[in-house]
């Protein structure tokens, strides 16, 4: 049984590209609390690039840990972050799927990424901790729902679009 499967160079230079891409578009807007592209990002990424949406998603990851440090909350984006493109791989079968059910998704993801997290605290320092912390940010989660909503509904088809021609070319 293969861990990885075998990349081309072209591929491996477009996943290194996509993931950069979603690490400048997350510093880029760092600046507006909870407002975010990488939601939108990971599930175009897991609807056009299917399986390459994991490497895509680690290296994501790994560079976070670098740039942030590697704190309590990179832990929980080990597994957080997974659970968008495996709900995207169960619900979304279709070639073409419809922008507002992937603003519902995105916008759902937004709103429980918060109550996600919080279960590393769950873990650590049990459920009082886990729902203090969870429901502290709330007021966040909200703002993060209703951004990954919007921001999906707005952009979904050009960039579907876009990353369906970038598939085509041959690197």
């Amino acid at each position: 049984m293969k861990a990885f499967p075998r990349l081309t160079t072209g591929e491996l230079v477009r996943d290194a590209l996509l993931s950069a891409i979603l690490f400048i578009s997350q510093v880029s807007l760092a600046w507006i609390s909870n407002v975010e592209l990488v939601s939108l990002l990971l599930i175009l990424y897991t609807l056009v690039f299917k399986k390459h949406v994991w490497l895509i998603l680690y290296v994501f990851i790994a560079l976070e840990g670098l740039v942030y440090g590697f704190g309590l909350w990179w832990f929980s984006y080990l597994y957080v972050w997974p659970i968008l493109p495996a709900f995207v791989f169960l619900l979304f079968k279709t070639p073409s799927p419809k922008p507002f059910g992937i603003s519902v998704l995105s916008g759902i993801f937004g709103m429980l990424f918060g109550l996600f997290c919080s279960l590393s605290y769950l873990i650590l320092s049990g459920p009082g901790a886990a729902f203090i912390w969870w429901s502290a940010g709330i007021p966040f989660d909200l703002v993060h729902g209703a951004g990954n909503f919007i921001l999906a509904l707005i952009l979904f088809q050009p960039l579907y679009r876009l990353l369906c021609r970038l598939k085509r070319i041959q690197l």
